[in-house]
């Protein structure tokens, strides 16, 4: 559920000035609903003459009548960007509140970016993200930033998916391809990454993540920043962007001019996790809209299409790296 214009500024106006940054009195002067992600509902409050955004988590309250799961998605976020501050490389983090008592749910407040969103990824743009990213991916010690190695991303929810779609009652995909995803994902299971020095990464590369600033392009949304494998990032950046081929080596070959050599070494490994578990995870979405699970606001915003296109688009990427024999079918059915 997303919450009223007029809870929101009765939440703001409980907050103290210095806690958002600023010397006189709050003064809420406009709030406005702005475009929500995955996981949360944005908002964009104008206060004081400045600029601040207001992200709420969209994940409903569990059994308990509490939010732990949302609470922790806001906690990492906080932390997460806490951690960078110094390096200004994200928005100034101000507030959070994890209780559900001032709003519904977890929430938290920081710096507006202001700037356009990306439709098409120029060449200029490929070129300015890897600078970002080779620039990013050379910090290796930070404080309160939490290690997520790329095999324990997920780890357990891919199992869990598995699990569910190769159950003899999941009536939402053919046999044949329950059959070759067991096999697939023990060749995932099987993958052995070389150990390496973890780097800071953004975590969730798109293009909704990023905007065309009057200073150059930006990243927002830090919501993944963790500590891990640069190749994870890159192998993201490549799914989630959907390059064509002379893109993507323009990319690549960009990127490692500015980075470590060894931040590339490996990167098909990293690419058949990240599609297996993008894979699994669109099938899971497009099962919660069927099954009425997703929240209605969310639900309206969300189109089965969508994810049973993403769910294709990641099989052949996935069969392109040999996870699934070439004979492979996925087939998707809707709830009857």
């Amino acid at each position: 559920m997303t919450e009223s214009i007029s809870r929101i500024k009765k939440a703001v106006n409980r907050i103290k000035s210095r806690q958002l940054g600023l010397s006189t009195p709050i003064k809420v002067q406009n709030i406005q609903a702005i475009r929500s992600g995955e996981t949360h509902y944005n908002y964009l409050l104008t206060i004081n003459g400045r600029k601040f955004l207001l992200r709420l988590t969209s994940v409903r309250k569990d059994d308990k009548g509490g939010n732990s799961w949302g609470a922790a998605r806001i906690n990492m976020e906080f932390n997460g960007i806490k951690s960078l501050e110094k390096l200004k490389i994200a928005p100034k983090v101000y507030y959070k509140d994890t209780s559900c008592k001032i709003l519904s749910k977890p929430f938290i407040i920081s710096d507006y970016v202001s700037g356009k969103p990306i439709k098409k990824m120029r060449d200029r743009d490929l070129k300015s993200l890897s600078l970002i990213l080779a620039e990013l991916h050379s910090i290796h010690n930070i404080k309160g930033l939490r290690k997520e190695p790329a095999k324990e991303y997920n780890k357990g929810y891919i199992k869990k998916r598995v699990d569910l779609i190769t159950a003899a009652n999941f009536r939402y995909v053919n046999k044949s391809f329950k059959s070759a995803l067991i096999e697939a994902y023990t060749k995932v299971e099987s993958i052995r990454l070389k150990k390496q020095r973890l780097s800071v990464i953004h975590g969730d590369v798109g293009k909704d993540n990023l905007l065309r600033t009057e200073t150059g392009l930006k990243l927002i949304d830090w919501e993944s920043v963790r500590l891990s494998e640069p190749q994870f990032e890159i192998a993201t950046a490549l799914d989630r962007l959907n390059l064509n081929d002379k893109k993507r080596e323009l990319f690549l070959s960009e990127y490692i001019k500015n980075s470590e050599k060894e931040n590339l070494e490996g990167l098909n490994d990293y690419e058949k996790i990240r599609y297996f578990d993008r894979l699994l995870w669109s099938i899971s979405e497009f099962v919660k809209l069927e099954e009425g699970i997703t929240e209605k606001e969310k639900a309206r915003q969300k189109s089965p299409l969508k994810y049973t296109h993403n769910a294709h688009v990641e099989f052949i990427r996935c069969k392109a790296l040999r996870l699934f024999p070439k004979k492979t079918i996925l087939i998707i059915y809707q709830k009857k």
